[in-house]
C-alpha cells in the first residue's frame, strides 16, 4: 500500500473503510514499525456511512478527519453515531441487534437468511453492516463534537447512492440539513460543480440562484473520488481502479498545503483552490510557458570576508507559479527580494530599486553587493547569475515586469503633466500586442504601424502647416506696416516731398521771348540745326529710358523663368519621393510606378524662352549704348550750332534748355506709383496702407481656415489611432471585471498640456503685462484657457487658439504695440514663430489614454492612478512576463484595495506569476496568495536577512502573518477558520 501510495500521482490519500477506522489504523501502526517505508504522501483517515434518508435506494456518507487526529477522537465519533431503528451507538453488538430486529423480507432482499442470522453472531455482524442506516441528526452532531474541527463531511451528490436522489419536495427539510452542513460534495458534472463553488455557467444559469441559496449563498468544495479498490489498478478497465485512478478521467486536483489544513483552506476558497478535470488551465499555461514562470531563486556569499555581513546569503526559494506575497517589517528585505529578482530579471526600472542601489546594499563602491551572486531559475531549467553590484547590460531582454511604487508615480504624474509620453509608450506596446498581423501590415512595432497607416495625413499636415507659416509672414509683413509709426514716417514724407517741390517751383527759370530779329543765312542755318539736335537728342532720351524699363521687364520674366524652375524641379522631387514612399506597395500589386503615374515637365519651353530674353537683353543693351554715343554727339553738335548763334538766339536757347532741366527735375519729384519715394508713390503706399486692415482680415481668416484644416487633419489621425486599439477594447468587453466593475476603456484623443503650452509660448514672449504679467500669472491663464475649452473637437480646439491668440495681443498691446506683438517678443524671437506655435497646433497631438470608471486618468487620485496602472497591467497586457509589485496598495485606502485591486490580482495570477511585496492584509490574505514569504532581518546576528516560505495555511506563517501584517486577527474575519 505505502509503495502504491508513493507511486501514484495524487499528494493525498484517504482511505474510506465502510463503519470503520480499522484500515487508517492499520497503516499507522505499520508506520511504527522500525523497518517501515517512509510514506512520503499524506493519508487522511475517513469513514463511509450510510444515512437513514427517505429515498428508494441508500444515502451514502462521508466523514474526513485531520491525520493529526487521537485515536480515541475517531472511537468517539463512531460511539456518536446511533444506528436508526435500535437507536444504539454504531458497534458491533448494535450491528448484531439490528441484524436480528429486521424482518425476513429485508434480510432476503439483501441475501441473508432469517435462521443463519439468529444463529451465528458473524451472519449477524454481515447483515448488520450491509442492511446497518445511521441516523441523519446523530451523524451531523458526531462531526460537530469532533474537537478543534478536525472532522468535515463530504456527501455525494449526483453520483451512486447521493444527496441528489432524496426528493427535495417530499423532503425539503432533511435535504436541506445535509445540504447546509456539508462542507464538501461530490460530483463529476462540471455545471454542479460550478453551482456548488459558486461559478455561473451556461449550463447551470436557470438554477443557480436557487442552488446557492439552498447552500445559504456559501460556497462548497465539489470533488471527484477515485472510490480505489485496488493498490494498482487495471488500465483501461473502469471498474478496477487504483491509486489514482480517477472515472472519466475526471481528477479533483486542491490547490493548498498537502495537508488537512490545505483542505480546510480549499473549501473556504473553493472556487480558487480546486478543480476537476484532467489539468487546472493554470497547470497547462505552467507547463506550456516555462520560459514565463521563475523556478526558483537563489542567493550566496562568493567570499568570507571580514564585516562584509551575512546579508542575504544562504537565500534559496522555489516560487509558487501563482500569487507570492512577500512580507515582513520595515527593514526587514521585503523589496530587497523584490530587487534582487527584478535584476537577474534584467529589468529596466534599476532607478527605482530601493535595495540594490548606492548608499544602500551597494554602498559608494559596490559593497558589499559585489560579495553576493543571484541565481535565478525558470521551468524551463534555464539560469541567470550575476554579482549583486552588476545590473544587466542594456542589449538583454526584460524577462520580469517590475513596476514598483515610485514607477507608478512618476509614470502618471508625468503623463498627467504632459512632460513625459512613456506611459503613452506603454498604451502603445499593449496596443500593438493585441494587432492582428492583418492589422500590422509587416510593422515591427507602434511607430512603424502608425508611420506606414498615417503617412498621407502627415505630409497633409506638412503641407497646411508650410502653407499656414506662408500666410503668417505675410501677416508679420502687414503688422509691421501698420504701426501707426510707419504712416507717420510716409505722411511725414510726403509732406517733406510737397516743400521740395513748392521750393523747385520757386527755381523755374524765368521766361525769355523768342527773339523776333531777323536771322542771317548762317544763323538760321544754325537754328534748324540745333533744332534738329534737339529733336535727336530727345529722341535718343526717350528711347534710353523705354530700354531702362524694358531691361527692368525682362529681368523679371529671367525671374519668373527661375521661380518656374524651382517649383518644377521640386515638384519633380515630390514626385520622386512620393514612388520611392509607395515602391513595395506598387511591387506587391504587380505594377510599375509607370503604369500609375506619369509627370512631364518640359524644361526646353522654359530654356527657348530663356534664350529669346536673353538675346533681347543682349540687343536692347548694345542700343543703349548706341544712345549714350549719340547723345555725347547730338550734345557736342548742339553745342557747336549754339556758338553760331547771335546773343538773344543764345540766351533763348539756355531759357529752353534750363526749362527742359527744371522740368524733368519736377516730373522726378512728382514721380509715378512704381516710384516709392516721389509724391505720387508716396501717396499711393498711403493709400495702400489704408487697404491693408482688409488684407489683414482676409489673411487672417484664411490663417484660421488653415487651423481648421490641421484639426481635422489631426482628428483623421485620432480616429485611425483609435482603431488601432478596437481590439484590446474587445478583449475588455469579453472580460466582464474590467467591462462591468472597473469600465475601463481606451480612449485616442487630441490631447495637449497647458503647461507645454506655456513653456513653449514664454520661450517666445515675454510676461510682463496683461494677463501674462508674472511667472505664476501667465501660467495661470494658460491653464485657465485650456481648462475652459475641449481641443477634442474642432469647435473647442479652433476657439481655444482664438482666445490665446486675443490674450496674447492684448497684452502685446498693453506693452505698446498698437498693431501685431512686436513689443512683446523677447529678443531675437520673431513673431512669426508665435503664430506658427499657437495656429499650427503643434502642442495637440493624438494620443492614447485611459478611461477608469468614466473618468478621465487626470481626474484620479495618485493611489486610483496607481489602481488603474495595475489593472492595465494585470488584466490588458498582453505579456507573459512574471510581474513584481512593489506595495501595489500604496495611497489606497483598505476599501479600494479590496474593491479594485483583490479582484484585479486574483483574475492575473490565472495568467502569470506575480510576486508582490506588500504589508497590507487586505492583498496577501483576501487574494489569497498561493505562497507567503516572510523576511526577518536581524543585524545583531551579522546582518542577516532571512526568508521563511510556505502557504498561508501553514501553522508556522499563519502566526506570522496575524502578527506582521496590519490589522491582526480582525483583518482576517473575513476568512473565518483559515488560521488556527
Amino acid at each position: 500500500m505505502i509503495e502504491a501510495m508513493n507511486k501514484a500521482e495524487p499528494a493525498v490519500f484517504a482511505i474510506m473503510d465502510y463503519w470503520t477506522f480499522d484500515g487508517w489504523l492499520a497503516l499507522r501502526k505499520r508506520l511504527k514499525d522500525e523497518d517501515a517505508p517512509v510514506l512520503k504522501k499524506t493519508v487522511l483517515p475517513g469513514i463511509e456511512l450510510r444515512l437513514a434518508a427517505p429515498m428508494k435506494g441508500r444515502l451514502n456518507a462521508h466523514v474526513l478527519f485531520s491525520n493529526e487526529v487521537d485515536e480515541q477522537v475517531l472511537r468517539d465519533f463512531i460511539s456518536a453515531l446511533r444506528i436508526e431503528l435500535v437507536d444504539r451507538p454504531l458497534s458491533e453488538p448494535a450491528l448484531r441487534e439490528l441484524a436480528r430486529k429486521v424482518g425476513e423480507d429485508k434480510l432476503k432482499h439483501h441475501g441473508f437468511k432469517k435462521s443463519d442470522v439468529d444463529a451465528s453472531d458473524e451472519k449477524a455482524l454481515l447483515a448488520g453492516v450491509v442492511i446497518a442506516e445511521i441516523n441523519a441528526d446523530s451523524y451531523r452532531e458526531a462531526i460537530r463534537k469532533v474537537p478543534n474541527e478536525h472532522a468535515i463531511g463530504l456527501m455525494p451528490f449526483d453520483t451512486n447512492d447521493g444527496l441528489a436522489e432524496v426528493g427535495w419536495q417530499e423532503h425539503y427539510a432533511y435535504a436541506m440539513n445535509l445540504f447546509q452542513t456539508s462542507p464538501i460534495f461530490e460530483t463529476r458534472d462540471a455545471d454542479l460543480r460550478g453551482a456548488f463553488v459558486g461559478e455561473q455557467t451556461a449550463g447551470n444559469a436557470k438554477w443557480f440562484k436557487n442552488f446557492q441559496a439552498g447552500l445559504n449563498n456559501i460556497p462548497r468544495l465539489a470533488v471527484s473520488g477515485s472510490d480505489a479498490h485496488c493498490f494498482v489498478g487495471t488500465p483501461g478497465d473502469n471498474n478496477k481502479r487504483g491509486y489514482g485512478d480517477f472515472p472519466s478521467g475526471k481528477r479533483t486536483w486542491i490547490k493548498a498545503d498537502p495537508t488537512f489544513h490545505g483542505l480546510k483552506q480549499a473549501i473556504l476558497e473553493p472556487a480558487k483552490r480546486s478543480f476537476i478535470g484532467d489539468r487546472p488551465p493554470k497547470v497547462q499555461e505552467v507547463e506550456s510557458n516555462k520560459t514565463f514562470y521563475i523556478e526558483s531563486i537563489e542567493i550566496s556569499k562568493t567570499v568570507d570576508k571580514a564585516g562584509v555581513g551575512q546579508w542575504l546569503h544562504g537565500c534559496d526559494i522555489p516560487l509558487n507559479p501563482d500569487l507570492v506575497a512577500v512580507i515582513g517589517n520595515k527593514g526587514s528585505g521585503k523589496s530587497a527580494l523584490a530587487d534582487v529578482i527584478a535584476t537577474l530579471g534584467n529589468s529596466k526600472q534599476s532607478k527605482h530599486f530601493s535595495f540594490l542601489k548606492k548608499d544602500r546594499f551597494w554602498g559608494k563602491t559596490g559593497e558589499p553587493a559585489r560579495h553576493f551572486t543571484g541565481t535565478l531559475t525558470w521551468r524551463d531549467e534555464s539560469t541567470e547569475s550575476r554579482p549583486l553590484n552588476e545590473s544587466p547590460s542594456e542589449e538583454k531582454a526584460e524577462l520580469v515586469r517590475y513596476i514598483p511604487q515610485g514607477y507608478f508615480e512618476e509614470l502618471c504624474n508625468e503623463h498627467v503633466s504632459g512632460k513625459s509620453n512613456a506611459f503613452e509608450k506603454e498604451l502603445r506596446a499593449v496596443i500593438f500586442s493585441h494587432a492582428s498581423e492583418e492589422m500590422r501590415l509587416g510593422a515591427l512595432d507602434f511607430d512603424q504601424l502608425t508611420e506606414q497607416q498615417e503617412q498621407s495625413l502627415r505630409n497633409r499636415l506638412g503641407e497646411y502647416r508650410k502653407e499656414l507659416a506662408s500666410t503668417n509672414a505675410d501677416i508679420v509683413r502687414i503688422e509691421e506696416q501698420l504701426q501707426p509709426i510707419e504712416l507717420k514716417k510716409l505722411t511725414d514724407l510726403l509732406l517733406l516731398k510737397g516743400k521740395q517741390i513748392e521750393e523747385h517751383d520757386k527755381l523755374k527759370p524765368a521766361e525769355v521771348a523768342a527773339p523776333t530779329e531777323a536771322m542771317s543765312p548762317e544763323q538760321k542755318q544754325a537754328a534748324e540745326g540745333l533744332a534738329a539736335a534737339t529733336q535727336q537728342a530727345e529722341a535718343a532720351r526717350k528711347r534710353s529710358q523705354e530700354i531702362a524699363g524694358e531691361t527692368t521687364e525682362l529681368a523679371k520674366r529671367q525671374k519668373a523663368i527661375g521661380n518656374i524652375r524651382e517649383q518644377l524641379r521640386l515638384l519633380q522631387r515630390s514626385f520622386d519621393q512620393a514612388e520611392k514612399a509607395v515602391s513595395d506597395d506598387v511591387k506587391l500589386l504587380g505594377f510599375a510606378w509607370t503604369d500609375l503615374a506619369a509627370i512631364e515637365i518640359k524644361t526646353a519651353v522654359l530654356d527657348q524662352k530663356s534664350t529669346e530674353l536673353a538675346t533681347k537683353q543682349g540687343e536692347i543693351k548694345i542700343e543703349a549704348e548706341k544712345l549714350a554715343d549719340i547723345l555725347n554727339a547730338v550734345t557736342a553738335t548742339q553745342q557747336g550750332f549754339t556758338a553760331k548763334l547771335n546773343a538773344p538766339q543764345q540766351q533763348y536757347e539756355a531759357y529752353q534748355r534750363q526749362l527742359g532741366e527744371w522740368n524733368k527735375k519736377r516730373d522726378e519729384l512728382i514721380g509715378s506709383i512704381t516710384e516709392p519715394e516721389t509724391k505720387v508713390g508716396l501717396e499711393t503706399r498711403i493709400e495702400q496702407i489704408k487697404e491693408l486692415p482688409q488684407q489683414l482680415k482676409d489673411l487672417e481668416a484664411r490663417r484660421l481656415q488653415l487651423s481648421g484644416e490641421i484639426v481635422d487633419t489631426l482628428d483623421a489621425q485620432r480616429r485611425a489611432r483609435a482603431e488601432l486599439f478596437k481590439p484590446v477594447q474587445d478583449l475588455i468587453q469579453k472580460n466582464v471585471l474590467i467591462r462591468e466593475d472597473y469600465r475601463l476603456q481606451f480612449q485616442a484623443t487630441l490631447a495637449a498640456s497647458a503647461d507645454a503650452i506655456a513653456d513653449q509660448l514664454f520661450a517666445l514672449i515675454k510676461q510682463t503685462s496683461g494677463d501674462f504679467r508674472g511667472q505664476d500669472e501667465a501660467l495661470a491663464t494658460i491653464r485657465r484657457l485650456f481648462d475652459g475649452h475641449d481641443l477634442n473637437t474642432k469647435d473647442g480646439a479652433l476657439a481655444f487658439i482664438a482666445s490665446l491668440q486675443e490674450k496674447v495681443l492684448a497684452a502685446a498691446k498693453a506693452s505698446g504695440s498698437d498693431a501685431g506683438i512686436f513689443s512683446l517678443l523677447k529678443k531675437g524671437q520673431p513673431a512669426t514663430a508665435v503664430y506658427d506655435l499657437i495656429f499650427g497646433l503643434n502642442f495637440l497631438e493624438p494620443r492614447y489614454s485611459l478611461l477608469f470608471q468614466d473618468t478621465q486618468i487626470e481626474q484620479l487620485s495618485p493611489g486610483q492612478r496607481g489602481a488603474l496602472l495595475l489593472i492595465f497591467y494585470l488584466l490588458v497586457d498582453k505579456g507573459k512576463t512574471p510581474i513584481i509589485l512593489d506595495q501595489p496598495e500604496e495611497n489606497l485606502d483598505n476599501e479600494t484595495v479590496f474593491r479594485l485591486l483583490v479582484p484585479v490580482l486574483s483574475e492575473a495570477k490565472k495568467q502569470r506569476q506575480i510576486i508582490m511585496v506588500t504589508h497590507n492584509p487586505n492583498l496577501a490574505v483576501v487574494c489569497d496568495a498561493e505562497q507567503i514569504i516572510h523576511a526577518r532581518f536581524d543585524r545583531a546576528l551579522d546582518s542577516t536577512i532571512s526568508y521563511e516560505s510556505g502557504a498561508i495555511e501553514n501553522t508556522g506563517l499563519n502566526e506570522v502573518v496575524v502578527t506582521i501584517l496590519e490589522g491582526t486577527k480582525p483583518a482576517f474575519e473575513n476568512r473565518y477558520g483559515k488560521y488556527h
